[in-house]
C-alpha cells in the first residue's frame, strides 16, 4: 500500500475479549525487525459495538484490520471485495486501492501447511461443525480441493463440501480399515471446532482415523485438549498455523516477508509454550 510519509501506518486487531490474543505481541516484533515505523494496537470491542468499530477503522484510514473471536463470521457486510474462499469466515481486512478486501487467513494457512506435508491429497477430512471448520471447508472447496466433513455423533456431514461426502466415522469405521497396516500418507485430517467454538470432541473411529493419515492439522492451542498423533503422521500444530497466519497477514499488509522464526519465538513466549 502507498503510505504518506508524515502518517504512521497503524494496524489493529479487535476481539471480545481481545486479551489472550498474541497478534500484537508477535507482529510488533517483525515490524521492528523489518525496520517499519508502523503501529499495532489491540481493541476490546463488545458485540454490540462491532459494526461501529469496523466503520471507525475504515474512517480512520488504518492500514489493516485483524478479526479475532467471536467476530470472524460477522464481517461480510463491511467487505467490498473478497479473496477466494471467504465464504462466511473473514479474519483479515485491508484497503487495496481504496477498496476494503477481506481474506480467510486461517484457512489459507491450514491449506499451505497441509499441502506442504501432502502435496497431492487423496482425501481431506475436516473434523468439526463450527465456524472454523465451515470456513476451512469453504476455502478448500473454492480452491478445488474436495473435503469430507465430519462431526462425532452425527449420521450425516454437517456440510457436504463435495457431492456425496460422508463422515470420517462412517467411511473409516471398519476395524480392518483402521488398522495401522492401512496407513494412507495421502490423507489429510484437520481437527477444527464444534458449533460452540471449542475444539470438537471425536469418537473412537475418528481418533483412529487421525492415526492412519499422512498429515493431521490441530487447531487447539491448549496441549491438554490436543489429539495424540502417531509418530509417522506429519503433525501441523496450532502454533504452526498461527505463525503462518501472522506471516501471511504481515505480507499482505506490508508487502514484506516476515521472519517466521521471529513470529514463532514470540508466539511461544506469549503463550508460555
Amino acid at each position: 500500500m502507498v503510505v504518506h510519509p508524515a502518517i504512521q501506518p497503524t494496524l489493529c486487531v479487535i476481539g471480545f475479549p481481545v486479551a489472550g490474543n498474541a497478534m500484537q505481541f508477535a507482529l510488533e516484533r517483525v515490524l521492528v525487525e523489518a525496520g517499519l515505523d508502523w503501529k499495532f494496537v489491540s481493541f476490546n470491542v463488545s458485540p454490540d459495538s462491532f459494526d461501529e468499530a469496523v466503520r471507525g477503522v475504515k474512517a480512520l484510514g488504518l492500514a489493516g484490520l485483524a478479526i479475532a473471536s467471536p467476530f470472524e463470521t460477522q464481517l461480510s457486510a463491511h467487505v467490498e471485495r473478497f479473496t477466494t474462499g471467504c465464504d462466511g469466515w473473514i479474519d483479515f481486512l485491508q484497503p487495496v486501492q481504496g477498496v476494503w478486501v477481506g481474506s480467510n487467513q486461517l484457512a489459507r494457512a491450514v491449506m499451505q501447511l497441509a499441502r506442504q506435508a501432502v502435496p497431492e491429497p487423496s482425501q481431506i477430512y475436516i473434523l468439526g461443525d463450527g465456524p472454523q471448520a465451515r470456513g476451512i471447508a469453504a476455502y478448500f472447496s473454492a480452491h478445488s480441493l474436495s473435503c469430507q466433513y465430519s462431526t462425532a455423533g452425527r449420521q450425516e456431514p454437517a456440510v457436504a463440501v463435495a457431492e456425496g461426502a460422508g463422515a470420517i466415522g462412517e467411511s473409516m469405521s471398519d476395524a480392518d480399515q483402521l488398522s495401522m497396516e492401512n496407513i494412507d500418507p495421502s490423507v489429510i485430517v484437520i481437527r477444527a471446532d464444534a458449533e460452540d467454538g471449542k475444539p470438537c470432541s471425536l469418537d473412537s473411529a475418528e481418533i483412529e482415523g487421525c492415526q492412519t493419515a499422512g498429515c493431521c492439522v490441530e487447531l487447539a492451542l491448549d496441549p491438554a485438549t490436543q489429539l495424540p498423533i502417531a509418530e509417522h503422521v506429519v503433525a501441523v500444530s496450532a502454533v504452526d498455523v498461527l505463525v503462518q497466519r501472522f506471516a501471511n497477514g504481515f505480507q499482505d499488509w506490508t508487502g514484506l516477508t516476515a521472519e517466521t522464526s521471529t513470529l514463532r519465538e514470540a508466539v511461544e513466549e506469549y503463550y508460555e509454550l
